[in-house]
């Protein structure tokens, strides 16, 4: 839990985040059939930000050019919003994020043919199946997501300068 550098799945990128707290919930999303997790919980010093990492673009990728194509589908939108419930769930069982901080989800997607377009169209997607509108609920006493943006790794650098990912 406490920051250092994390690798990627694939164990292509390296990822700094030893200025903050990091969570990884595979082992407790695995003991159930049902919960699918973000790659890193990160709570920073005035948020909390769920992010999940795909990278078609590496060396040893299996049909890298079926990556496209599977990310416009529903079954991909709704994956990537599950993931964030699985990982809000956890999150808030674990006891994380107890000073209510805002929570911002990134998808950092890497692929030569995903292009600033197709990231926008796949945002406005996968944000359908998010829960914004349950933020104007008066019975809902938590902010349950501020934000959801799909970036590419340049774009990550520009938003989150401490968080360094580098290649390996």
């Amino acid at each position: 839990m406490a920051g250092a550098r994390y690798r990627d799945e694939n164990n292509k990128y390296e990822f700094d985040f030893a200025q903050c707290e990091v969570w990884e919930y595979h082992p407790l999303a695995q003991k159930t059939t049902s919960l699918s997790d973000v790659d890193f919980v990160i709570n920073s010093e005035n948020e909390v930000i769920f992010l999940e990492y795909k990278n078609a673009s590496i060396d040893g990728v299996a049909n890298p050019s079926a990556f496209p194509c599977k990310l416009k589908t529903e079954e991909f939108y709704l994956r990537i919003s599950k993931k964030f419930y699985s990982s809000l769930f956890l999150h808030w069982a674990c006891r994380g994020n107890e000073k209510d901080l805002p929570i911002v989800y990134i998808l950092l997607i890497e692929h030569p043919e995903i292009d600033g377009k197709i990231r926008k169209k796949l945002r406005e997607k996968i944000s359908k199946q998010l829960p914004f509108r349950l933020n104007d609920e008066h019975q809902i006493k938590r902010s349950v997501l501020k934000n959801f943006e799909v970036l590419n790794i340049d774009e990550w650098h520009q938003a989150y300068p401490m968080f360094k990912a580098v290649a390996l």
